[in-house]
C-alpha cells in the first residue's frame, strides 16, 4: 500500500475509535481492495489508493458517534483535516446502499444525497455492506439484518448495488476472496 492508505491507517488509529473499529476498517478495506482488483482485471479504470484510504477511514467517526450520524461526522473531521476530497466522499456515503435526501430528512441528517456515486465510493459501500464488525456476511444474511429491523428499502438499495458491481466487476462480490494489506503497527 502506498502512502494514502498508510496515513488512513494511522489516523483512524490516532481517533482512539472503539476496539471493534479498526479490525472492521482493515477487513472492509482488504474486501475492497480485492474488489478494486476484480474492477481493473475487469478493464475499469479505479483508484485503489483512494479505495484502500477510503475503507481504512470509512468509520472514523465512530470516534464520536456509534449512530447512522458516524458517516457525515467523519467525513467533516476529514474536510477540515484537507483529506482528499474523493476520499472524503467515501466515507460520507458509504451507508448501507446510500441514503438520498429525503431519507437523510427522515434521519435527521443535513438534507443531501448521500448515495455512493464514484466506482470507488460504491465498492468501498458495498465492502462495508459484507462485514458486521470483522465477521464476513454472506448476502442473505445482510437481507435478514436489514430485513428484521424493518428497512425494506435500505436493503434494496444493497441488492441494487451488489447486483450492478457484479455486473461491473464481471465477479459476484459475495465470493471475492479479501487480499492482505501491509498496514503499520
Amino acid at each position: 500500500m502506498a502512502e494514502l492508505a498508510h496515513a488512513g491507517w494511522r489516523r483512524l488509529l490516532a481517533a482512539n475509535p472503539p476496539a471493534w473499529v479498526p479490525r472492521h476498517c482493515r477487513c472492509v478495506a482488504c474486501l475492497a481492495v480485492a474488489l478494486a482488483d476484480a474492477a481493473e482485471r475487469n478493464g475499469l479504470a479505479v483508484d485503489r489508493e483512494r479505495v484502500a484510504a477510503g475503507a481504512l477511514l470509512h468509520d472514523i467517526g465512530r470516534s464520536v458517534t456509534q449512530d447512522v450520524r458516524h458517516a457525515g461526522l467523519g467525513a467533516e473531521l476529514l474536510r477540515t483535516e484537507e483529506w482528499d476530497p474523493a476520499v472524503v466522499l467515501i466515507v460520507e456515503r458509504h451507508t448501507g446502499g446510500g441514503i438520498d435526501a429525503l431519507e437523510a430528512s427522515r434521519l435527521g441528517l443535513p438534507v443531501k444525497d448521500y448515495t455512493p456515486v464514484s466506482l470507488e465510493e460504491r465498492i468501498v459501500c458495498h465492502a462495508d455492506n459484507l462485514y458486521s464488525g470483522d465477521k464476513r456476511m454472506t448476502l442473505r444474511q445482510v437481507e435478514e439484518k436489514y430485513r428484521s429491523k424493518g428497512l425494506p428499502e435500505a436493503w434494496r438499495k444493497i441488492r441494487a448495488l451488489h447486483d450492478a458491481l457484479a455486473a461491473e466487476l464481471a465477479v459476484d462480490p459475495e465470493q471475492v476472496a479479501p487480499v492482505p494489506l501491509d498496514l503499520p503497527a
